[in-house]
């Protein structure tokens, strides 16, 4: 099981419906919320200060690309410029309504990036990230 999720996301309904999914589907025991770029930095700041432990760190990032004030792939950057070091542990799906070619290519390119799928959260997208994870029982 994932330990903690971030969801980054700016619809407060879409927020609420992949909550309810994750925990529908019993697929991590914490979820944190963000709802733009700026807020998920200032959670990483948190857990690089030690504000938030770091047993807290995000195993998956659901990140929306649509947002206001700091979009999806303005957070992306500044995420793998300043706090590279959580790379390792952090697994990061775009999780976007978007169908804008130039945001599919870019997910396919950037090593990053898990996959793109598409939101709201489902139990198909949650299996195929348990799947690509490598985490999926029964495999």
């Amino acid at each position: 099981m994932i330990n903690t999720v971030l969801l980054i996301e700016d619809d407060n309904v879409t927020q609420m419906l992949n909550r309810i999914q994750l925990n529908k589907s019993k697929f991590c025991n914490t979820i944190f919320e963000a709802h733009n770029g700026v807020e998920a930095i200032d959670f990483f700041k948190k857990l690089d200060n030690g504000e938030i432990s770091l047993e807290k760190i995000p195993e998956v990032i659901f990140l929306d690309l649509n947002m206001p004030v700091m979009d999806g792939w303005d957070f992306f950057d500044a995420f793998k410029k300043v706090y590279a070091h959580f790379e390792e542990k952090t697994k990061i799906f775009i999780l976007s309504s978007s169908i804008n070619p130039t945001d599919l290519e870019r997910a396919k390119n950037e090593k990053s990036i898990v996959a793109f799928l598409a939101k709201p959260l489902n139990a198909d997208n949650l299996e195929k990230v348990l799947n690509l994870l490598g985490l999926k029982e029964n495999n």
